[in-house]
């Protein structure tokens, strides 16, 4: 992945936990790309109503060591977006590819989306996921496409730890457990565009109830990072609107490694919980097998 590339990714990723200033910063750069990488650093900072020393402290948050490179990459990337996208059947993959082209292409994605992950998850917004998912006795998945294998794992993960947990794919059912569950569980929302309207409907049924929440999404600046108590951010993937992709085909990657990131840190601090169930279910999962 280019610098220009992360760059974007991490002003999209961030933007939703930066205070005030900064992210009105943020939202400035991504609205008009254009215009900002034209900017001298005087201009931008009139143009956000913030001090050229906030700029500064941006553009370092952001991986730039400069004003000057972080225009730079900002125009790098907006080139790259400008380059217009061959037919494909999967993000990089050509028409013209052979197998072992394939087989290392996807490979490489999967591994450049696990190490995405790993920069954007931001360990505070996690240790307070965990806080939430600690102080209550169940947890409710919602999540739909390819996202439901996120919401399968951490199913999986959370009930051998001992929590409860409820994934209905009906959205009814999604909001009946939503609203009859609010005082006992927290919800664990999940999509990769943050607009799925499914996933939107349950967190606002959430908030209206008390029921505390946690969404895991590529967009946190998007209707369901807005309506979320916490934000586990994920890479951003394909685009909307790209020719052949409607849906990211390796989000789901970051978004595994995230529930499991989650998942261990909930366990650690309960070991005493954690560890017997584990136990547990380890047996059964032994029984299930034949030798």
């Amino acid at each position: 992945m280019t610098a220009a590339a992360q760059l974007v990714e991490r002003i999209q990723a961030r933007k939703g936990g930066l205070n005030p200033t900064l992210r009105r910063l943020a939202e400035l750069v991504l609205a008009e790309p254009d215009r900002v990488k034209g900017m001298t650093i005087a201009g931008l900072a009139e143009a956000a109503e913030v001090s050229q020393a906030t700029v500064s402290r941006f553009v370092r948050a952001m991986g730039a060591s400069s004003y000057q490179q972080f225009r730079i990459m900002l125009a790098e990337g907006q080139a790259v977006r400008a380059e217009p996208r061959a037919p494909e059947v999967y993000e990089g993959i050509g028409l013209d590819d052979d197998p072992a082209t394939m087989i290392a292409k996807i490979a490489h994605r999967q591994a450049a989306a696990i190490e995405a992950a790993r920069r954007l998850l931001d360990p505070g917004q996690l240790a307070e996921a965990a806080r939430l998912i600690a102080a209550r006795d169940m947890l409710v998945f919602v999540a739909v496409g390819s996202s439901v294998l996120a919401a399968e794992n951490g199913v999986m993960r959370f009930v051998r730890i001992g929590k409860a947990c409820i994934f209905e794919r009906d959205p009814n059912l999604q909001l009946f457990a939503i609203a009859g569950l609010a005082a006992r569980a927290t919800l664990v929302a999940i999509s990769d565009s943050g607009r799925t309207r499914t996933v939107q409907a349950a967190l606002h049924e959430a908030r209206a109830a008390g029921m505390p929440s946690v969404v895991i999404t590529s967009a946190p600046g998007a209707p369901v990072g807005r309506a979320a108590d916490v934000v586990l951010a994920t890479p951003p993937g394909g685009s909307e609107g790209e020719q052949g992709i409607h849906e990211s085909m390796v989000a789901k990657t970051a978004q595994l490694m995230v529930v499991d990131s989650l998942y261990a840190l909930v366990a650690v601090q309960e070991p005493a919980t954690a560890l017997p169930r584990l136990a547990a279910t380890d047996r059964i999962i032994a029984k299930s097998r034949s030798r």
